[in-house]
């Protein structure tokens, strides 16, 4: 019996998924995914979806958080410059901050927002503002609590994005073998980066063993 050929699908996106997945429909030489194969791949993704969906991310330990929590209600109030439909979440993230405050102030504990705050702090620090060269002295007074705040955040931010990234793979490698294909993601340029560096260090290594 002939044996049939495993093909693998690699992505970036889902349009390179769906145009991948258009030139594999009709050959019949690929081995698909079974039934369990397929199961198993939605409950990942629904898994992941679901802790997705709940997660939160710390922006403040115990000990600033009500002091990080305070600078951003007053960076929202007073230095972030909003455009276009930027004023909902303006109005959404003081309400959230505000109850947060609240929380911190009756219990200590870390200063944790959820992914769409997140999104929003990210945005809100890359865009501070102010009138006049007042204004701009202020905000030099600040600035070393402007770095600590928003490099956490970033932080956050890439790990939060990374997360999302994975989740959304999944929902691609479920619908993928549910059309009958494999799926196989490629590796970021920063992970083969990665991959090369450690490769190098380990042939280096290697060869002062060998000497």
């Amino acid at each position: 019996m002939e044996e049939k050929n495993q093909k693998s699908v690699e992505i970036n996106s889902t349009e390179e998924l769906n145009e991948q997945l258009n030139k594999l429909k009709g050959n019949e030489n690929l081995n698909r995914p079974s039934e369990e194969e397929t199961e198993a791949a939605k409950q990942e993704f629904e898994k992941a979806a679901e802790e997705w969906t709940s997660k939160t991310y710390v922006i403040g330990k115990k000990e600033d958080a009500l002091e990080n929590c305070n600078y951003l209600l007053d960076f929202l109030k007073n230095r972030f410059f909003w455009q276009k439909d930027a004023w909902m979440g303006v109005i959404k993230l003081n309400e959230e901050l505000s109850k947060i405050k609240k929380a911190i102030e009756k219990e200590e504990k870390e200063l944790t927002v959820g992914y769409q705050a997140l999104e929003f702090i990210y945005y809100m620090l890359s865009n501070p503002g102010g009138v006049g060269l007042k204004s701009a002295k202020d905000f030099e007074k600040e600035k070393e609590t402007f770095i600590k705040v928003a490099s956490s955040v970033e932080e956050q931010v890439q790990a939060a994005r990374k997360n999302l990234k994975d989740v959304e793979f999944l929902q691609q490698k479920w619908g993928a073998m549910a059309q009958g294909f494999y799926l196989e993601e490629e590796d970021s340029p920063e992970e083969e980066e990665e991959v090369s560096h450690e490769n190098a260090k380990k042939d280096s290594e290697d060869s002062k063993e060998s000497e």
